[in-house]
């Protein structure tokens, strides 16, 4: 697949200002500049705390397609700056405890009257109004807080994370796309608008069925490992050399799943006809399930369900699943030198447009990288820009 030649960037021309940091204010403006939004992304002289766990792995593949400039907001020079490049933005992302940037002379009521038309997105862990809204939050703290946690694991073991931080992605693209929904209005209206994303509001939304099911008949959730409590046949079962989902949830999928591990009986037995039976049966469904699936490989018993009509998955880790011939067609996987490290592969955003993705125009940048180039394009020359970074006001990283 041509997975990028032709990507129609249809946000081109869209200036966006990016005061965020770590994953969720991040993650919203690389799906932005990666639909072409032209976004410089605003760092401390320390840099965004994920520009060192992990080799920086976490930065990488948040921060593609922009540029970066180090500035010292507690300076007045450095807010100027800022200021400055607020006046031209049509966005601006930040992820800073309510209040913080108020306290900056940047707050929404200061920018909006600079430059009315611009689109201010705050995002927060508790929202920027409500008795937390000063709380600090990360993606762990949400899971606990949001009922995620205590449905997540074995019903005999304490509750455990979701490993990838699936608030902080969630809460991006619903940014992005609130971003993206304030540009398609200003043009109707002419003016911008205040968008407030909070974390907790977003794990909320994620388990908004629980939420239903608890209000309604104040059932919690049940945590049941790898299973799904409400359908039998709809959890990991174990082959000889691993483990298989499978999700034979409907009635056909169930009896096809019997009849390709040549237990007809069993699909058809009565106690098992419904979904609901199969839910109230499921433990004893698991250990005759398990019983037939120990007598296959993961790979055989995945090729015999699939040509059974029966959904399935063997348990991948990730280096297998980014070998799948699927996955490299895909053409979602970029791979891009960086200073000091060498070739390094990091993931687009999952969104094709007419058979496009978009495609990695810049690396992640290096702290300060873009400093001089920004501040040129604002006006500054080179004596100003030289008295910015010898006064500690402004900091440029050359290339390594």
């Amino acid at each position: 697949m041509d997975s990028s030649a032709e990507f129609p960037n249809l946000l081109a021309g869209i200036k966006v200002l990016d005061l965020s940091h770590v994953q969720s204010g991040p993650t919203c403006t690389a799906m932005l500049a990666d639909m072409g939004a032209e976004v410089v992304k605003i760092e401390p002289f320390a840099g965004d705390q994920f520009r060192e766990p992990m080799e920086g792995a976490h930065f990488f593949n948040f921060n593609r397609n922009k540029r970066a400039m180090a500035v010292n907001l507690k300076t007045k020079e450095g807010k100027e700056i800022v200021l400055k490049l607020a006046k031209e933005a049509d966005v601006l992302v930040e992820n800073f405890l309510p209040g913080a940037m108020d306290r900056l002379g940047l707050g929404y009521e200061a920018l909006s009257q600079l430059n009315p038309r611009i689109i201010y997105c705050s995002i927060s862990g508790f929202g920027q109004s409500g008795p937390y809204r000063d709380r600090p939050a990360y993606e762990p703290t949400l899971q606990a807080m949001s009922g995620i946690m205590d449905s997540t694991g074995e019903p005999d073991r304490p509750p455990v994370r979701i490993r990838p931080a699936m608030i902080d992605y969630c809460t991006g693209a619903n940014s992005a796309f609130a971003i993206a929904a304030s540009l398609f209005g200003r043009e109707k209206t002419g003016r911008g608008q205040r968008i407030d994303v909070a974390l907790l509001d977003v794990a909320l939304f994620s388990m908004s069925p629980y939420v239903t099911q608890f209000i309604r008949r104040g059932e919690l959730p049940e945590r049941a490992g790898s299973a799904q409590p409400s359908g039998g046949a709809i959890q990991n079962f174990e082959t000889c050399d691993g483990l298989i989902y499978i999700v034979a949830g409907t009635d056909h999928m169930w009896k096809n799943l019997c009849t390709a591990l040549n237990i007809p009986e069993v699909g058809n037995d009565p106690q098992y006809a419904t979904r609901q039976q199969r839910a109230e049966h499921r433990l004893k469904i698991a250990e005759i399930i398990n019983n037939e699936t120990r007598k296959y490989t993961s790979q055989e018993l995945e090729t015999k369900l699939l040509a059974a009509d029966v959904a399935c998955a063997k348990v991948r880790n990730i280096g297998e699943i980014v070998q799948e011939s699927h996955v490299q067609g895909r053409g979602i996987l970029e791979e891009a030198d960086y200073p000091a490290l060498g070739k390094i592969v990091a993931v687009k955003t999952p969104i094709f447009f007419s058979g496009k993705v978009a495609s990695f125009r810049r690396r992640a940048p290096l702290l300060g990288e873009h400093t001089r180039e920004i501040l040129k394009e604002l006006g500054y020359g080179d004596s100003e820009i030289e008295n910015l970074i010898k006064g500690g006001i402004a900091l440029q990283q050359k290339s390594k």
